[in-house]
C-alpha cells in the first residue's frame, strides 16, 4: 500500500464517496465539487475540507510535553514523523467528555502549508459531498468558535454543518523562514496592490511604498524603522534605475529581505551569541528571565536558553516565549535538528534522536512556549533580557508605541532589550542605545 492509498482506505471506512457512483447518482453527483471530513465538537457538526486531510486517526499513543500551552496534548510518532497534537475542543473552550481509560482519541491527520498537525475532536462522522453554491458564510449563532475560524456553514441532509477554516485557525501567522538562507522574509506575502508613483518627491514616494509594505506584508513605518526605510528606497532606487515601483509581492519580499536579522528561523550561531553575552551582567542572582515575543518555530527561544544557561551555569533559567502562529508554537517544544546543521555551541544542550538531533529535557523545561498575542498582553514576565527582533515593525503604531511604553514602565535600567538590527528603540522611548557589533540592542537609561 502507498502512502496516498492508506488515507483512501480510512476514508472508505467513513463513507463510500471514494467508490464510483452508480447510474442513478451520476446527475446529482456531477455536480459535486466539495467534499469535508465530518466531525463533531461539543454536540455540533463540523466539516474541513478534504484536501487539507491527510488521514483520518486514531491516537492511541502519544507522548506529553511539559510547558506546552492547554491546547497541546502532545506530539504523536506518525510513521516516524514527529507531529504535534491539538486539542480542538480545549483550543475553543469546549467540553471534554470523560474517556475511558486506554480507549483511543479520534481525530484528523492534516496537511496545512506549514507542515502535518494532528488534531483532536469528539468523534468522527463520514466524508461529504456537496455542491460548493450550498456554502453559505459563517453567522454567530452558528458556533461556539470565533467566526474568523469559519470558513461557511452548509445544510445536508438535515444536518448543519460549520466549515471550520484550519489553516486560519492552525496556520493563521507566516510560516516561519527557511534556515537559508539567514535573512529570508516569515512567509508568503499577499494582499491589495498599491503602487509607488516614481515621479513623487522623497517624502511622498517614502509614504507611498510604507503603504504598499503595510498591504502586503502587514510591516509598518514609523519612527522605529523609518531611517532603514529611506536607506532602502535609495539603494533600491540605484539597483532598479532610478524608479521606485514597488507593486507586487515578490517586489515587497524583495525590499523587505534586508531587513531581517541575522538567523531569522535559525538557531543563532557564534558570533551573535558572544555578542549577545557581552552584553549580559558578568554575574546574575539565582533567577535569570528572558521574554521572546515573536518565537516562531523556537530556533530563538532555543539560543537564548543555552546561551543563559552557559552564561549563568548555576542560575534557575526561564524563557517566556510566546507567538501568534499556533501550528509554530504548538510544535517548538518538539524542535529537531539536522546534525550536519547544528552550531558547535550547542552540542552539550542536545541528544541525537533516530537520524536528528533534539535539545535535552532539561533544556526544553526552561522554555515556555505560549500562544499569544502581542498586541493584547498587558503585563510582562520578569524580564532580565527581551528578545523581540523584528516583531514591533509588524504592528501597528499605537501598538509599537503602547508595547514599548510598557517595556518602560515594567522593566529596570538592567534589562537588555534585543531588538531587530534595524530597528531604533530609542526613537520611541527614552532607551539608550548599547549594541555591539551584529547586535541591536538598548538599555532604559
Amino acid at each position: 500500500m502507498t502512502k496516498h492509498e492508506e488515507p483512501r482506505r480510512a476514508f472508505d471506512r467513513y463513507s463510500g464517496l471514494f467508490a464510483a457512483a452508480g447510474p442513478d447518482e451520476t446527475e446529482e453527483r456531477e455536480e459535486i465539487d466539495y467534499r469535508m471530513v465530518t466531525f463533531s465538537l461539543g454536540g455540533k457538526d463540523y466539516g474541513v475540507d478534504i484536501m487539507k486531510v491527510a488521514e483520518i486517526a486514531r491516537y492511541d499513543r502519544y507522548t506529553c510535553v511539559p510547558n506546552t500551552p492547554a491546547f497541546v496534548s502532545g506530539v504523536y510518532n506518525l510513521r516516524g514523523d514527529i507531529i504535534s497534537l491539538i486539542d480542538m475542543r480545549v483550543l475553543f473552550n469546549l467540553p471534554v467528555p470523560q474517556q475511558t481509560s486506554g480507549e483511543p482519541e479520534e481525530g484528523l491527520i492534516l496537511r496545512l502549508d506549514g507542515g502535518l498537525i494532528g488534531v483532536i475532536v469528539d468523534r468522527i462522522d463520514e466524508v461529504v459531498g456537496i455542491p460548493s453554491r450550498l456554502i453559505q458564510p459563517p453567522h454567530p449563532i452558528f458556533a461556539d468558535v470565533n467566526l474568523r475560524s469559519i470558513s461557511g456553514v452548509v445544510e445536508h441532509q438535515s444536518r448543519l454543518y460549520i466549515i471550520l477554516d484550519m489553516e486560519r485557525i492552525l496556520g493563521e501567522a507566516p510560516v516561519p523562514p527557511p534556515e537559508e538562507p539567514p535573512d529570508t522574509p516569515p512567509g508568503p506575502l499577499s494582499g491589495p496592490r498599491v503602487e509607488a508613483d516614481a515621479a513623487a518627491g522623497p517624502g511622498e514616494t517614502a509614504e507611498l511604498v510604507a503603504a504598499t509594505l503595510r498591504s502586503l506584508s502587514g510591516f509598518v513605518m514609523t519612527d522605529l524603522n523609518r531611517a532603514w526605510v529611506t536607506q532602502r528606497l535609495r539603494s533600491w532606487s540605484d539597483a532598479h534605475g532610478g524608479t521606485v515601483e514597488i507593486t507586487t509581492d515578490a517586489e515587497v519580499e524583495e525590499f523587505l529581505r534586508p531587513f531581517y536579522s541575522p538567523y531569522t528561523g535559525r538557531l543563532w550561531d557564534a558570533d551573535y551569541l558572544d555578542t549577545v553575552r557581552t552584553l549580559l551582567p558578568p554575574e546574575a542572582g539565582g533567577n535569570v528571565h528572558a521574554w521572546n515575543p515573536g518565537c516562531a518555530n523556537g530556533h530563538e527561544s532555543y539560543s537564548i536558553a543555552c546561551l543563559l544557561r552557559a552564561s549563568y551555569p548555576d542560575a534557575r533559567v526561564k524563557v517566556w516565549a510566546a507567538d501568534t502562529d499556533l501550528l509554530g508554537v504548538s510544535m517548538a517544544p518538539g524542535l529537531t535538528l539536522d546534525p550536519a546543521r547544528v552550531p558547535r555551541f550547542y552540542e552539550p544542550f542536545t541528544v541525537e534522536t533516530d537520524d536528528m538531533h533534539a535539545f535535552r529535557a532539561d533544556v526544553r523545561e526552561i522554555v515556555l512556549f505560549e500562544f499569544s498575542d502581542l498586541r493584547h498582553v498587558q503585563k510582562l514576565p520578569p524580564c532580565d533580557l527581551i528578545v523581540i527582533r523584528d516583531v514591533l515593525s509588524f504592528l501597528p503604531e499605537e501598538d509599537q508605541r503602547r508595547v514599548v511604553s510598557m517595556i518602560e514602565e515594567q522593566t529596570g535600567p538592567a534589562t537588555l532589550i534585543v531588538t531587530g538590527s534595524h530597528e531604533d528603540l530609542d526613537q520611541l522611548s527614552g532607551c539608550v542605545e548599547v549594541s555591539r557589533g551584529v547586535v541591536r540592542a538598548f538599555r532604559q537609561a
